[in-house]
């Protein structure tokens, strides 16, 4: 029984003051797009959230079934299905490409500034990343950031730092902090209203950000009608679009938290007498129906068209775009780097935009990423086996 009253949808999200501060911006809009309805914020801690010192490719999964950044979402999907929220609000980088049975994804907003930045300690005069003295000390908790700018940057040292951003920032400007930067993404500090901290932005060829950065995902109880119409008014399916190669690309290569993957994607809508022929052929995919999970996202049937009924025929709507999809899968030292740029590819649908990425993925495997991924996946299997013997010694100890 949901917790939430006939004209009432409880949104659920962390504790961390930049998911408050982004989940109260979903909430205001669905607020704003489906009144009288409202939209109250309820926040729990996770399991993530209350670890806060190992790095993160070094975290068991919570789930071992899914990457370490099921931590996330885990406790906060397990309210879901049980009613306690009606919809959760998720940085989309931080959600495994698995949805966990019972949910699905109901919507991306628009995206924000998907690239990450650099940020100086305050009071030093560097302006990039170029300008720093050999040595100086890089702050960050991400193995991506790692393997590709070690790679760009072998005269620079990194180190890993966790914590909330404000906590992250706290620890780069204390007058004893052995760090001269960090980088972080763009779209949380401007949420958080640092953007005046961003020193310079960061992209390809130097660093390629992470699979859905930038783009915050509404996810709900599969099937919930009521809920999927409401979010129908806030959703973006360019970002719907662009994430979901992104996200088809990354579940193709298995990553999570500690595999180092880069992505970026452009979105060019044609015109409707544009030619060009589309990457998959007509029939590639069954034509949507009424039942199609996906029907009511992704930009095929416009917002204002009431949702089909069962039997009828969805007046779909007709969409073409050129998608430029680019990745990288670089090593975690950064000394072996595979970069796949395949040119743009037209595509008609959100499943098109999601084979793009999987195929995209396979490229890059033959192209020599599947054994920096085996050595990485060699590497996590060790740890997990060593903590497991370590938990059995500390139970056997206890006993």
């Amino acid at each position: 029984m949901s917790a939430s009253t006939p004209n009432q949808f409880v949104v659920g999200t962390r504790k961390s003051n930049l998911a408050l501060i982004q989940t109260q911006w979903v909430a205001d809009a669905l607020a704003a797009a489906n009144a009288p309805a409202t939209f109250p914020v309820e926040h729990m801690t996770t399991l993530g959230d209350r670890n806060q010192t190992t790095p993160l490719h070094e975290l068991s999964p919570f789930n071992s079934a899914q990457p370490a950044k099921s931590l996330w979402t885990d406790e906060l999907e397990s309210a879901l299905l049980d009613g306690r929220f009606d919809l959760l609000v998720h940085s989309c980088k931080d959600v495994p490409t698995a949805i966990r049975p019972g949910c699905e994804f109901a919507a991306l907003l628009e995206r924000h500034d998907p690239r990450d930045a650099f940020v100086v300690k305050q009071g030093l005069p560097y302006k990039s990343l170029d300008e720093l003295p050999a040595g100086s000390v890089i702050g960050t908790g991400s193995v991506r950031r790692v393997a590709q700018l070690s790679r760009a940057y072998p005269n620079l040292k990194f180190a890993d730092m966790r914590g909330n951003l404000n906590t992250r920032l706290g620890k780069l400007d204390a007058p004893d902090s052995p760090f001269a930067a960090l980088i972080l993404a763009i779209s949380g500090m401007v949420r958080l209203g640092a953007g005046d901290r961003l020193t310079a932005p960061l992209e390809y060829p130097v660093l390629m950000h992470a699979v859905g950065q930038g783009a915050l995902a509404v996810e709900i109880r599969q099937g919930d009608v009521k809920t999927r119409e409401a979010l129908r008014k806030v959703s973006h399916w360019q970002t719907e679009w662009r994430v979901g190669a992104e996200r088809g690309l990354l579940r193709e290569l298995e990553g999570g938290c500690s595999v180092p993957v880069g992505v970026e994607t452009t979105l060019t809508e044609l015109p409707a007498d544009d030619a060009t022929p589309a990457q998959y052929a007509a029939g590639t995919f069954p034509a949507p129906t009424h039942a199609s999970p996906t029907l009511h996202f992704s930009g095929i049937l416009p917002a204002t068209t009431p949702l089909p009924a069962a039997g009828e025929t969805p007046a779909l709507q007709t969409r073409r775009v050129k998608l430029d999809l680019k990745a990288c899968v670089t090593s975690t030292d950064g000394s072996r780097h595979v970069l796949y740029e395949p040119g743009p590819a037209v595509i008609t649908s959100w499943q098109e935009a999601e084979r793009w990425g999987e195929d995209c993925a396979r490229q890059l495997r033959t192209l020599g990423a599947s054994e920096i991924l085996e050595v990485i996946e060699k590497d996590r299997k060790a740890r997990e086996a060593d903590a497991l013997a370590k938990a059995a010694v500390l139970q056997a100890q206890s006993a």
